[in-house]
């Protein structure tokens, strides 16, 4: 493998509170693991349950007693300004690091990598031009309403994409004015010291962030402080049925953006080889580890075997590999039980009768690295194991219909409702489907996600939206003035 560490971090044995780099209370490390090579690559501080009743005291004060939540919009967006360009300047480190620890391309890391600096510019652009105070109409008197920061935030997010989501909770809550405490996975804590860098280049106010790489236990100690005002969580739907029960319990402001079993629909219009070509990376994204990833694929009847056909040739042709190089177009499963987590529910598909096209295994020129091949399945039904779980993981399963109505149901029958795409150039065709489907985004001939506009999904996948205008108000709490 050609990558290798190529990071300057200056913090690994201290852990990033309140904007101080401080020594855990007990110290216990993580080993961060190369999955394209299974080697030790890197050890840094672990976040206890102790370390996280530290931040949580720290941005309980910060947020009652000091001045970031009473600053004028323009003064924390200027912060939020210097951490965006901070961002941008170890943006190619920032790429090796995601690339190392959770084994993206470097290319899709790259791309990745560009996103949180634009939030910080956009949220930091929001903040100042929407207004916090607003005259609103009474028939009698004279009222107000403003908008104010929601309190402590306990922001909790996954391995698969760390550094992408944590700023799109980050950097809106410090905008409105939160304190933030960032839980990140423990897998994943190299781009978060770095981010934790950026943070701190810009000077926030003591107690304002906390960034920590911990595990469960600091996790759920985390959801549970009631010093915490408000939980946001990515990750599984299991995770998130406990936050929000915890979070319910109290009666905490919770937002969950969880799994997703997204469906593309094929239609009759557009020719295989451009639906092969525009659905293969909608699919394999970060080797299936997406939750808007198209892992259902519904197909015309009379379609099917010509489009199994395809999709085989093409994920067969795939380039499964060493990350780094640039030739490279999936790389490994992220973490170890992942890989045996997806190779078990290949075996399911398979025991329940599918038909395993191509992949399932690992691929033949690779022995190390949590690798496996891009999977197939067809003779899929829509109530298999494989069509309604969320694999996480490079396995599409196929499945036909005869009709839009049939499709649109199909869609529809899943726990999940996050993503949908329509593969046409019927664009009257897209507005007809995407209005009866029941999924918090729907898409033309791929997945896109653009986090300038609200993102989150219906049913299992989670409550709230992130993203845009709406990621800015949920956290900020409405008051109303009354003064006459």
């Amino acid at each position: 493998m050609t990558g290798t560490l190529e990071l300057n971090l200056r913090e690994t044995e201290r852990l990033f509170i309140g904007g101080q780099w401080v020594r855990p209370v007990q110290m216990e490390h993580l080993n961060v693991i190369n999955p394209a090579t299974e080697q030790i690559v890197a050890r840094v501080a672990q976040a206890g349950v102790a370390d996280i009743e530290h931040a949580v005291t720290a941005a309980r004060a910060a947020f009652d007693h000091g001045p970031w939540p009473r600053m004028a919009p323009a003064e924390r967006a200027a912060r939020l300004r210097i951490v965006a360009e901070a961002l941008r300047t170890r943006l190619p480190e920032l790429a090796r690091a995601i690339t190392l620890e959770m084994g993206a391309t470097l290319r899709s890391s790259t791309g990745s990598c560009a996103v949180p600096p634009m939030l910080f510019d956009f949220y930091a652009d929001l903040v100042e031009a929407l207004p916090e105070v607003e005259p609103r109409h009474r028939p009698t008197g004279e009222a107000y309403t403003v908008m104010e920061p929601a309190g402590v935030v306990a922001a909790i997010v996954p391995w698969n994409a760390p550094l992408n989501l944590s700023a799109l909770k980050v950097a809106p809550a410090l905008a409105a004015g939160c304190c933030v405490i960032l839980k990140v996975a423990p897998s994943t804590p190299l781009d978060a010291l770095i981010f934790a860098e950026c943070l701190e280049a810009a000077g926030l106010p003591e107690g304002v962030v906390s960034v920590l790489p911990a595990g469960n236990d600091a996790s759920d100690a985390l959801v549970r402080d009631l010093r915490v005002d408000k939980v946001t969580f990515t990750g599984s739907t299991v995770v998130g049925r406990h936050i929000a029960g915890v979070c319910a319990s109290r009666i905490a402001r919770v937002a969950l953006e969880l799994g997703g079993k997204s469906a593309a629909i094929i239609l009759d219009d557009m020719a295989m080889e451009e639906v092969v070509a525009k659905l293969l990376p909608a699919s394999t994204m970060l080797t299936g580890q997406a939750c808007s990833a198209l892992t259902r694929v519904l197909v015309p009847r009379h379609r099917h075997d010509d489009f199994v056909e395809a999709f085989a040739a093409a994920l067969r042709a795939a380039r499964v590999g060493d990350p780094f190089d640039p030739a490279t177009d999936m790389g490994p499963i992220a973490i170890a039980r992942q890989r045996e987590r997806v190779e078990h529910y290949i075996a399911v598909g398979v025991a329940e009768g599918a038909r395993l096209v191509t992949g399932g295994g690992r691929p033949a020129h690779l022995d190390r690295g949590y690798f496996l091949e891009p999977t197939l399945f067809d003779g899929v039904t829509n109530a298999m194991t494989i069509a309604r779980e969320e694999i996480f993981g490079p396995v599409i399963a196929v499945i036909p219909y005869d009709g839009e109505a049939e499709a649109v149901a199909i869609a529809n029958d899943s726990d999940y409702g996050l993503y949908g795409s329509i593969f046409t150039h019927d664009d009257a065709a897209i507005w007809r489907i995407a209005r009866q489907l029941r999924t918090g985004n729907v898409a033309k001939n791929a997945v896109i996600v653009d986090r300038t506009l609200p993102y989150g999904g219906f049913r299992q996948s989670g409550l709230g939206r992130e993203g845009g205008v709406e990621g800015l108000r949920s956290f900020q709490e409405q008051k109303t003035v009354y003064l006459a």
